[in-house]
């Protein structure tokens, strides 16, 4: 009796520890388990370089050497540091994130409809590794990573049918910030 007991309480140690390692926001780096591969081919794309990062759906390029701050369209990283908002759940993550994948990097920036927010930062798409015809499409990536939520600002949703099948796949797995959506954007409404 006592041996079954110790396999059972052995078990169930085995499946809390195999579950613990399984919650985490998004893959360990350089998993390729949720990038957004897309085909690049008919895109009109302009080559650009990461110079530094702003938050997770923000960041500073230099482009024929002017910088230019890129705001990612159709998505929405939880706050790590804006000024008058509360920080959300994963935003510093989501920063460290972006950060990591993108600082240094050569990048493809994809306009849509709208070129400019109101505060001047360029709208975009944004594509990594591109060659061949393919490339990862880094918006989805954190969108389908659980780093980001979709959003929607029309004119520009040429890809929000992507955005959101991968944000569909986030969520239903639990990933990222759908671990506790309401305190990642606790200031913002977010659509399904």
């Amino acid at each position: 009796m006592r041996l079954i007991r110790m396999r059972f309480l052995l078990l169930v140690c085995s499946v809390v520890l195999l579950l613990a390692a399984c919650s985490g926001p998004a893959p360990k780096s350089g998993s390729d388990e949720w990038k957004a591969m897309v085909s690049t081919s008919d895109k009109k794309l302009e080559k650009a370089k990461v110079k530094r990062v702003v938050d997770g759906d923000t960041f500073a390029v230099d482009v024929n050497g002017k910088e230019k701050k890129v705001r990612m369209i159709l998505m929405d990283t939880p706050e790590s540091k804006a000024p008058n908002r509360p920080q959300g759940y994963l935003g510093e993550e989501a920063k460290q994130y972006t950060t990591k994948r993108l600082t240094g990097q050569t990048v493809w920036l994809e306009r849509d409809v709208k070129a400019n927010d109101q505060y001047g930062r360029w709208l975009r798409y944004v594509y990594l590794d591109v060659a061949g015809g393919k490339g990862e499409f880094f918006n989805g990536t954190l969108v389908r990573s659980g780093y980001a939520r979709l959003a929607t600002f029309p004119p520009n949703v040429k890809y929000v049918d992507d955005i959101r099948k991968w944000q569909t796949e986030a969520r239903e797995a639990g990933r990222g910030v759908w671990q506790n959506i309401k305190d990642a954007f606790p200031d913002r409404k977010v659509e399904q």
